[in-house]
Parts: C-alpha cells; structure tokens; sequence
C-alpha cells in the first residue's frame, strides 16, 4: 500500500509541475498579491540556501543512510503504523526531491508565499508529514 500511495503522490508532483511548465509562464495572483502561482525554476534549497551539487550529493546520501541506520535500530514500543507511514513518505518525498535536484540541478517550483519563500507540492507533502510526524512522536512519548 505504501508504494502505491509513494508512486500516487510523485506522479501528482509530476503532473503538477507539467502543468505549472505549460500555463504558469506568467503570474497568477490567488490570494491578492501575497500568494501566487509562477512557473520558476529554482537552483536554491529550503529557505533560499545554495546548491552546490558535489555538497548536495554527498550531503543527502549521507543523511538517507544515517536516517535509515537510525529508524531501523530504534527501539519502539508499539507498532504504530501511521508514524512509521509518515517517516517513510518523509524520506520518499525528500528522496525525491533530492533527486530532481541532483539530475537536474534545481527544481520546478510554482507556489510562491510573499515575504516567506517559493514552493512545490513535494514540499508541502514533506511539511505536512513532518508535522504528523512530530506530533505523533510528541504523542508517543508523552
């Protein structure tokens, strides 16, 4: 089921950065001037740092092994589904961003949040599961 849900969601992220490739060339106000829709192609990671490729790479292979190494001997208490579903689409998503940024050196983003930053839609599926994450961990632990 997971991998059906994984291959769901990036064919979404496809679909959507076709879209935004063809009708997006020039902007679309959606909420007055403070969020809109724009077609851009984005060589900066969260919050407009730097890519530099060599960096990237090495920098996200490690942290995919380090992440892995860490789940797979952590010691959890109840088998608890909806947290490991969140750590794993965490990881798809971050993989996948990941890799369009290493093939192709930036990404298609298209969601732009005056004053904050430019997005896309596998990031805001990471924001949203890192969130679930974190609570359910808070809940777990609590």
């Amino acid at each position: 089921m997971f991998y059906i849900i994984l291959i769901s969601w990036i064919i979404i992220d496809l679909i959507s950065k076709y879209i935004a490739n063809i009708y997006l060339q020039n902007k679309i106000n959606i909420l007055w001037d403070y969020i809109y829709l724009e077609y851009v192609l984005n060589p900066w990671i969260a919050f407009w740092v730097k890519v530099y490729p060599l960096l990237l790479k090495i920098v996200t292979i490690s942290l995919i092994i380090l992440i892995f190494y860490y789940y797979r001997h952590e010691k959890k208490e109840k088998n608890d589904k909806l947290l490991d579903i969140s750590f794993w689409l965490i990881l798809a998503w971050a993989i996948w961003n990941g890799i369009e940024r290493v093939f192709n050196s930036e990404v298609i983003d298209f969601i732009w949040v005056k004053y904050f930053s430019i997005f896309n839609l596998a990031d805001c599926f990471i924001s949203i599961w890192a969130v679930i994450y974190m609570y359910l961990i808070y809940k777990n632990n609590k």
